[in-house]
């Protein structure tokens, strides 16, 4: 019997690594060389690296990289699969937002809706800017989301699903929240003995205007943007959103005018 494919937001809040098809993971490494045009041995930082298939993949294709995430069990998989292979490749349990890396990589990678997952907008941003000191100078940033155009147009409010996952029964009831702009997921794992244990996971989905607006803010410009990772046009039909943005100039510091200054010391103001 033919197993019926997973729906697109049963992939995008997926847990399990073993449930993510190979030819995916390949189809996506062959984006990031096409977008970023690597050299072999390149320093590649995958932040949000979750399981680290593609972080291995580019392992295996000759660059040296470095896999971040802030889920623990996601990165013992990815370093239990680099030993068997003997790839050279690290993973690091980090908080996006609170990396310290300072121009050390040819390009960061931030793939499969790993982006979005922080609490706000803020924290999103945070996130860039840390990901930018990291780079390079000149060097790329790529970015693949779930496209919010693609979902308004087809989401589906309020549907429940069943699955399996060790034993236990999923029920997932996604929703979107329209004035927050987030994905939500309300899911709860039922036990063979009847225990319910609620989970909530809820991803930011960025339009493109926000997400450029946001890279700008992080100093980051942008240098293109496609509806996947085979080159097609990005567009409202486009399921996938795939940005590509380049470390800008640092920014001059701010200099105060001391006239100003005095001004206000002189009219007795604080």
């Amino acid at each position: 019997m033919r197993k019926e494919p997973l729906p697109w937001w049963r992939m995008h809040f997926e847990e399990d690594p073993a449930k993510r098809p190979h030819a995916h993971v390949k189809a996506q490494v062959d984006g990031i060389d096409r977008y970023l045009q690597l050299e072999t041995r390149s320093r590649v930082l995958d932040l949000g690296c979750g399981a680290g298939r593609r972080t291995l993949e580019l392992a295996r294709r000759g660059h040296r990289v470095l896999g971040v995430d802030p889920d623990e069990r996601a990165l013992a998989h990815a370093r239990a699969a680099a030993r068997e292979e003997r790839l050279n490749t690290h993973f690091v349990h980090a908080d996006p937002r609170t990396i310290t890396y300072r121009a050390e990589f040819d390009a960061v990678v931030c793939l499969d809706g790993a982006f979005g997952q922080l609490p706000s907008d803020r924290d999103d941003l945070r996130a860039l800017e840390a990901a930018r000191k990291g780079l390079k100078p000149g060097a790329k940033l790529l970015i693949d989301v779930v496209n919010r155009e693609w979902v308004v147009r087809h989401f589906e409010p309020n549907l429940w699903e069943r699955g399996e996952a060790g034993g236990d029964v999923i029920l997932d009831q996604i929703s979107f929240d329209f004035e927050k702009g987030r994905l939500d997921n309300r899911r709860v794992l039922v036990a063979a003995d009847g225990k319910r244990t609620p989970q909530f996971v809820s991803v930011r989905v960025y339009a493109l205007t926000e997400l450029l607006a946001l890279a700008e803010k992080a100093g980051l410009v942008s240098r293109g943007y496609w509806g996947g990772f085979d080159g097609a046009p990005y567009g409202m039909e486009s399921p996938r959103l795939v940005a590509l943005f380049e470390r800008g100039r640092d920014r001059a510091p701010k200099v105060v005018d001391a006239r100003l200054a005095t001004a206000i010391r002189i009219k007795g103001r604080r």
